[in-house]
């Protein structure tokens, strides 16, 4: 039985929900990630719910985004959408997160009309029943305690399909396959699944840019920071269900690492693609893991 003490689930979808502010203007709050910065998947699904405010009949289908700044995570976030166009089948629109005047995020999202087409997708490889596998959440903890470093709640179970977890991978190989889902039912609002995947969808992904090269988390040396990050919404999924993320690291270069997730449904169906570049670097000098570019 999982530990509910583990979770923070209620809490991240009342902060992934923005207040209005105006005309598609919109204001949202962050928390405490461990770090000074916003956390990036908090802005990506914060900015999506603040799109779709706009777009009522209309599902994502995908999420193109820039992080410009480090955002404070003290301070509130103001949302502006640009209602860029709005089609027979397809709307198109634009996010912009600020803080104190200044720019920290932009993000372009297109919504489509349901329809039936052609359908085909990459076959899901072999994987083990999540529910075979431990919980990572509890030795994070355990970890947490023992370093004497504080605790984050995370809101969906992980569950790894390898050696290491999420973030630290011993196998220094290029690929990744980590099993996620709720603890707990969620309402049947695809927004809420699909925001709380948008949050979910930046954990642990650039990491795996850092594998080949045996760079662990933790690494005094280490400035990592996402530059950019690219959702594909494929078929409907649900966020309390399990979904197997399939993540691999084409290429690491010029000080960035670029990196890919495939995202499956326990019955093999592909629901989503995401695509991450961002930022690492190995300092001679120690620096703080996070921070910005």
């Amino acid at each position: 039985m999982l530990d509910s003490t583990l979770y923070n689930t209620p809490e991240i979808l009342d902060l992934l929900k923005l207040d209005a502010a105006g005309t598609d203007r919109f204001v949202g709050q962050s928390h405490f990630m461990g770090s000074p910065n916003v956390f990036g998947g908090q802005v990506l699904g914060q900015s999506l719910y603040a799109a779709t405010q706009t777009v009522p009949h209309r599902r994502v289908h995908s999420i193109h985004s820039l992080f410009i700044l480090p955002g404070n995570h003290r301070l509130p976030i103001e949302f502006e959408v640009e209602r860029v166009r709005d089609g027979g089948s397809f709307s198109t629109r634009r996010v912009v997160a600020l803080q104190e005047g200044r720019r920290i995020f932009v993000m372009s999202a297109s919504f489509q009309e349901a329809e039936e087409g052609l359908s085909h997708q990459k076959p899901m490889p072999p994987a083990p029943d999540p529910d075979t596998l431990a919980s990572s959440i509890a030795v994070w903890k355990e970890r947490a305690t023992a370093s004497g470093r504080t605790f984050v709640q995370v809101p969906v179970d992980f569950r790894s399909d390898g050696p290491g977890d999420l973030y630290n991978n011993p196998s220094r190989g290029t690929d990744k396959q980590i099993w996620m889902r709720a603890p707990m039912a969620l309402p049947d609002d695809p927004l809420t699944h699909e925001t709380l995947f948008a949050y979910v969808s930046d954990y642990g992904l650039l990491w795996t840019a850092l594998q080949p090269h045996g760079v662990m988390m933790g690494d005094k040396r280490l400035q990592i920071a996402s530059l950019d990050h690219t959702i594909w919404f494929h078929r409907p999924f649900r966020m309390d269900q399990w979904l197997y993320f399939c993540m691999d690291s084409p290429n690491a270069s010029g000080g960035r690492g670029l990196t890919f997730a495939h995202v499956y449904t326990q019955d093999g169906v592909l629901v989503a693609t995401v695509a991450q570049e961002g930022l690492i670097r190995l300092r001679e000098k120690s620096v703080a893991a996070g921070t910005g570019q």
